[in-house]
């Protein structure tokens, strides 16, 4: 048996939902990726793995908007021996903050 048409209005809408914001999540690690590669590759390090790591993600509201903010660890090797992590915020697609950690800190970008 088939669904009402308002079920199936409402699940196609709701795939396209899911569909749009797997688009969204794909180009937002891609992005974060090429942030952490110019990052580590303006410090003279080495991004380690190639690859950043989603580890938080909420929906914020800006100027009346709701966008998401999203943060990514990375880990680079500033000699060639030794594994640093390091985290970025991105605001929708814009890079806010940038950190790599140190024995004696954080470097912030």
């Amino acid at each position: 048996m088939t669904g009402s048409p308002h079920e199936t209005f409402g699940a196609m809408l709701l795939m396209g939902f899911l569909v749009l914001w797997w688009f969204s999540a794909i180009k937002a690690r891609d992005r974060a990726r090429d942030v952490a590669s110019s990052f580590c590759e303006r410090q003279g390090w080495q991004l380690l793995d190639q690859t950043v790591a989603l580890s938080s993600m909420r929906p914020v509201r800006v100027e009346d908007r709701l966008q998401w903010r999203r943060r990514y660890r990375f880990d680079f090797s500033p000699d060639g021996g030794q594994r640093r992590g390091g985290e970025l915020t991105l605001l929708g697609h814009r890079l806010e903050r940038i950190t790599a950690d140190f024995d004696n800190g954080q470097l912030i970008e």
